[in-house]
Parts: C-alpha cells; sequence; structure tokens
C-alpha cells in the first residue's frame, strides 16, 4: 500500500511538465521577432536625389506604386534635388537602417564622389544593394548643321575645327569628357542649370552638341531637331533600334548609362533587404510596368539582385574615377 510521502507519483509531475510546455509556446514572441514578422509595419519613404518630372523621378514613382500592394504599405516619394543626389543620401543616412526608408540610386553620387564633391560618406558601402531596375545608355546627339551621322565622321569634323566643338550640360557631364577623350578631340562644356536650358541652345544651333540618355532626347530626334549618332552601348536600345552603337563603330571603351536602382542603409537587415528585393522583382516582371518604363524610354532588367547591382555601382565609380583622372578634370 503507497502512503503518504513515501514515494512520487508522476502523472501529476507529467501533467504539470505539459501545461507548463503549452505556456510557453502561448507566450509573446520576442520584439524583434515581432517586428520581423512586421516588416514593413508602416509606409515607406523613397527619397529621390532629383526634381520631380525627370526620369529618375519617373521610376521612383511607377516602382513605388507597383510594390506597395506587395509589401502592404504605401510608398512615399520625397524629392531632395540638388548636387548631385548628395542631400539625398545624407536624409537617408541619418535615418534608421530598419528598411522603411529606401533611396532610388542613379549615377549621380558616383560622378560627384569622382570630382571631388565634399561628401561625408563613401558612395558604395554607405548602401544596401536591394535591385537594378533599368537603364538607359548614353547617347550623342548633335545640331543637324553638323555634317556628321557617325562617330567617325564627327571625329573628322571636329579635328579641322579651329575652336573645340560645344557640348551643353544641366551641370558637369562626364559622359561628355568619356566621348571627348575616347575620340581624341577637344570640347568646351558649357554648363547650364537644366536639361531644358541645354536643350533650348542646341535646337537653336548655339551649342554643337550634347550627351544624355535617350529618355530625355527621344521626342527632339524623332521630330528631326537634332540628330543622335550613337549610343554608348554594346547593344542597341529596343527604344530606338535604328541608332548604332559606339562598339559597333568601333568605339569599345565608350561604354555608359544612366541606371536606376533601388537600395537601402547599409546595416539593414537581411531579411528585410530580401523582402523588399522580393517586391521589386516581382513588380518589374508584371507587363503593365514593364510597358510604362519602357514607354519612358528605358531598358527594363529582366531579372535583377543585389550582387550584380553592386557590380554595377563599383564598375561606374571606377569609371568615372579614370574620365576624371584622365582629363584633369577636378577643379
Amino acid at each position: 500500500m503507497h502512503k503518504p510521502g513515501s514515494g512520487s507519483n508522476p502523472l501529476p509531475c507529467r501533467r504539470w511538465l505539459t501545461l507548463a510546455l503549452l505556456a510557453g509556446m502561448m507566450a509573446p514572441l520576442p520584439a524583434e521577432a515581432q517586428t520581423a514578422a512586421a516588416f514593413p509595419d508602416r509606409p515607406l519613404r523613397l527619397i529621390v536625389g532629383f526634381a520631380a518630372g525627370g526620369t529618375t523621378d519617373i521610376v521612383a514613382r511607377v516602382m513605388a506604386e507597383a510594390m506597395a500592394p506587395d509589401l502592404g504599405q504605401q510608398i512615399v516619394v520625397e524629392n531632395r534635388g540638388g548636387a548631385g543626389g548628395i542631400p539625398a543620401a545624407q536624409v537617408m543616412l541619418n535615418l534608421p537602417a530598419d528598411g522603411h526608408v529606401l533611396m532610388l540610386q542613379s549615377g549621380g553620387l558616383n560622378q560627384a564622389e569622382a570630382m571631388g564633391s565634399p561628401m561625408p560618406f563613401d558612395a558604395v558601402t554607405a548602401f544596401a544593394p536591394i535591385g537594378l531596375v533599368a537603364t538607359s545608355a548614353i547617347s550623342l546627339v548633335v545640331h543637324p548643321s553638323i555634317p556628321a551621322t557617325n562617330l567617325a565622321e564627327l571625329q573628322a569634323y571636329a579635328r579641322t575645327q579651329p575652336n573645340p566643338l560645344r557640348f551643353g550640360s544641366p551641370g558637369i557631364s562626364l559622359s561628355t569628357f568619356l566621348y571627348a577623350q575616347e575620340l581624341g578631340i577637344e570640347v568646351e562644356e558649357v554648363r547650364y542649370r537644366g536639361t531644358g536650358a541645354v536643350l533650348n541652345d542646341l535646337l537653336a544651333g548655339r551649342l554643337h552638341g550634347y550627351t544624355i540618355a535617350l529618355p530625355g532626347i527621344l521626342s527632339n530626334v524623332r521630330a528631326g531637331g537634332l540628330r543622335a549618332i550613337a549610343l554608348a552601348a554594346e547593344r542597341r536600345s529596343a527604344v530606338m533600334p535604328e541608332l548604332a552603337t559606339t562598339v559597333e563603330q568601333g568605339f569599345p571603351n565608350i561604354i555608359t548609362a544612366s541606371w536606376f536602382g533601388l537600395v537601402a542603409r547599409a546595416g539593414t537587415p537581411e531579411d528585410r533587404l530580401q523582402r523588399l528585393g522580393e517586391a521589386m522583382s516581382a513588380a518589374i516582371a508584371r507587363p503593365v510596368i514593364r510597358s510604362r518604363l519602357t514607354e519612358a524610354g528605358l531598358d527594363v532588367v529582366e531579372r535583377t539582385d543585389p550582387a550584380s547591382f553592386n557590380a554595377l555601382i563599383v564598375e561606374d565609380r571606377a569609371r568615372w574615377e579614370t574620365v576624371v583622372r584622365r582629363g584633369n578634370l577636378r577643379p
């Protein structure tokens, strides 16, 4: 006969253990786990380093609209124009690296850094790449009065002139110097405060040429006001397939494009970067989104990932550093 205290009954102990396990399973998750599971838990901000209405702004707004339903949160576009995108980057870098603030990055920061602009951050390592959205190779266009339909003819013409050819630029255009260096010709860069002012003087014949991404010049070329003579790329653009590339014309080192991609702050948790990348990839895979970007004159990427986007950024920076060094362009 069992006496109280003379042994142990395993049943109450097992019942207590089962209840304890159930209670543990029902306990709240740690705060960081809840945050990760809920991301994003509030509207996101997408900062653009250029004024509203330009190509960079168009890409940002299309992507913000396309990614919002997937992420379950609104994405608010903020334009912080000026200084090659440096002020926009500083806004982002002063905010938490939690994935709720993104930036639509283009090559402006790399060019500003190459030119020695004061920059309290590294234009590559300060950001976590999410993915490339689209590119647009830089075309060279001239006023119709210039007797050149290709790069070789422009090169020959420039070498017979007593003065350098005048090329317009909304600030500073390192692509102008890349073309000039590879063609072996002298150019005078005439700086303006915006693309509109450059186009006014170019269309009036007060400038000889301009290097610009296709979206910004397409309508003028198709209307006959300007002549496009080269595209700085290996392959022709679907936007203007009749325009021969620099590589086709025998100038393989003239390769440059405007590019547009999404970045977050360096240090953003990997799971959040992955979530954002998935939403971005899903957006650019949709035919309606691809069509909207293509109609804006852009070549939309087929697929993207952080590693390949980062490689593009690093290659772009090296290209402009070389151009600046060769031309001794730093003020």
